[in-house]
């Protein structure tokens, strides 16, 4: 029986070989271009926002969006079936737009929501119609190239908590040049396992990997750097432990995840935290996000159901703003937020909001339960496995999957395909 057509992306997934011939560069060199292109722009938007003048972010904004018209003239029906079939990712996004209906800031907010709805389109296309392989691979090099030049051209600050010099690179900011160095190293990895790719690309895999490890140090994010370890570790035994029988599987994880707990929870009683987070210029008040956080739940509090509109509450005029930037010396009022996925969203766009971004979340969590329980996963499941653990242990304390023109946000939407439901083909056995 002839096997059903499959979307662009995924039409080598289920090669009878047991193993893919292994590629330097995976083909559809035009593809891996567009991907390679857009992620270096996006990865630069950061860096472009502190030049002098708007044209220089125009550009770059416009290099990042442009590359997908080629991909939309190339798979006009993947693309809408893209769109159509991944409707819940952008959900959000159009309750961001819609904001601006009921927001103090009309106009920010319909801006807002306009480019956050653009990057999740661009995410689902990037995952929907670029094979897997093209798309990691274009990834790493994007991430190795942004590295390289924040370490030869980047900046860096001076912490006032530690004396010493903490590198934010071309990305204006410690903590997302520290979240990319992160992407870098879990990308790293992935290509390095990755028996498709060949010894060459596995190997710019490795060195990848290894060169995150200092950059993350030097960044001073005590977050990224130990969700970063965490789930390099979690990555590494989900690769073992995919390869043995369902019950073996599920015997070890008993045993693992209790043991786990229970060590974490004896240490705590030995561990100094006040010093682990001072040296890395932290103080016990989280550098000041339990302040936002009782802002943000005065301000939920106000706007319980659909909250204040996208990206309205951090804007000029706004008191409670005003006292957390002059409380942390944010003297540009620009590119702040709460330190706290649940509360941004929730004071952007209310409950209804949030349930919206929790329902995404968890049905990424079911499929990737499912995915472990009732199959092999392949790499790249196993890839987008890793970083939504990253994501999800980050998300109290950082803001990564609710902003346009941001890696992460075009990442879930990876995660979100790469994840999908179990679709078991007749007569075919999927490994």
């Amino acid at each position: 029986m002839a096997l059903p057509e499959l979307p662009f992306s995924h039409k080598l997934q289920l090669s009878t070989s047991s193993r893919p011939h292994a590629v330097v560069v995976p083909q559809d060199p035009l593809g891996w271009l567009v991907c390679f292109v857009s992620f270096t722009m996006l990865l630069l938007i950061s860096w472009s926002a502190s030049q002098p003048g708007e044209w220089t972010t125009t550009i770059v904004v416009l290099l990042f969006l442009l590359p997908w018209g080629w991909i939309v003239l190339r798979q006009p029906d993947d693309a809408l079936r893209a769109i159509v079939a991944n409707w819940v990712l952008i959900a959000l996004p159009l309750l961001s737009v819609a904001s601006a209906l009921w927001s103090d800031h009309p106009a920010v907010s319909l801006k807002g929501g306009v480019q956050y709805l653009a990057t999740t389109i661009i995410g689902i296309l990037a995952g929907y119609c670029i094979k897997s392989r093209t798309l990691i691979s274009a990834l790493l090099m994007a991430l190795i190239l942004l590295a390289v030049l924040s370490l030869l051209g980047g900046t860096a600050e001076y912490n006032v908590y530690t004396g010493e010099y903490t590198l934010i690179g071309l990305f204006g900011s410690k903590n997302y040049f520290a979240v990319c160095v992160s992407f870098l190293l879990l990308t790293g990895a992935s290509v390095a396992f990755d028996r498709s790719y060949s010894f060459v690309f596995r190997t710019v895999g490795i060195a990848g990997a290894i060169f995150a490890m200092p950059l993350l140090v030097y960044a001073r994010s005590v977050g990224a750097l130990v969700f970063s370890i965490i789930t390099l570790m979690i990555f590494l035994m989900l690769r073992v432990l995919v390869r043995m029988p369902f019950k073996l599987r599920i015997a070890i994880l008993a045993l693992i995840i209790p043991s786990t707990v229970l060590i974490l929870i004896l240490a705590t009683f030995d561990v100094n935290f006040a010093h682990f987070l001072n040296y890395f210029g932290k103080d016990v008040s989280l550098t000041g996000r339990t302040l936002l956080w009782e802002h943000a739940a005065a301000a939920i509090a106000e706007r319980p159901l659909l909250g204040g509109g996208y990206e309205a509450f951090w804007q000029p005029g706004n008191s409670s703003a005003e006292q957390l930037w002059y409380y942390s010396y944010v003297t540009n009022k620009y590119g702040y937020h709460f330190h706290n996925t649940f509360f941004e969203i929730t004071v952007d766009l209310g409950f209804i909001g949030l349930s919206v971004f929790a329902m995404t979340l968890a049905i990424i969590a079911a499929r990737i339960i499912a995915r472990f329980t009732f199959s092999r996963s392949s790499s790249e499941q196993l890839f987008a496995t890793a970083l939504f653990i990253f994501l999800v242990l980050r998300m109290p304390i950082e803001v990564d999957l609710f902003s346009q023109f941001q890696l992460a946000s075009i990442l879930i939407c990876i995660i979100w395909i790469y994840v999908g439901p179990i679709v078991l083909v007749p007569g075919h056995k999927r490994s």
